[in-house]
């Protein structure tokens, strides 16, 4: 079994949407170093207010990852949405995946019923696994290379 942590918190960084991108790649970034270290995989959504991530991996080091998470000063207001054990990882491939919401991936959120502001205290971690599911998939479709029309 793998243990699966869904939380979110309120961003602490302002700035302009290019020192928000900034942020968020530098915390990918750091996140993938040290989850590649601990074993740990999952998806990061990023909406200039809130973080919403889903962390998997083995019990222990799920507990460590997010409480060193939640110490970190660029957030606050870490929340647990829940903390089960799954079958198999979600997030297989994805030391950390992220999405930040841009007018791109908007279709991804609408799909899910997002239209506006998200609201994490009112989100399932159900809702939540499945949007990042949805986001990683556009992510991975964006990356292949395009298919030239015959």
């Amino acid at each position: 079994m793998i243990h699966q942590l869904v939380y979110y918190s309120r961003n602490a960084v302002s700035g302009s949407d290019r020192d928000m991108l900034t942020n968020m790649r530098e915390i990918l970034s750091a996140s993938q170093r040290n989850n590649s270290r601990d074993g740990i995989t999952g998806f990061l959504i990023f909406d200039k207010t809130w973080f919403i991530q889903i962390l998997e991996g083995e019990r222990a080091r799920v507990t460590e990852t997010y409480n060193r998470i939640a110490r970190d000063t660029r957030h606050s207001t870490a929340t647990i949405l829940n903390v089960r054990d799954v079958p198999t990882r979600l997030f297989p491939n994805w030391t950390m995946g992220g999405a930040m919401r841009t007018p791109e991936v908007q279709e991804v959120y609408l799909q899910h019923g997002f239209g506006g502001a998200l609201q994490p205290n009112r989100l399932k971690s159900d809702q939540v696994v499945r949007l990042a599911l949805d986001l990683q998939a556009f992510e991975v479709s964006r990356r292949q290379p395009q298919k030239l029309a015959s």
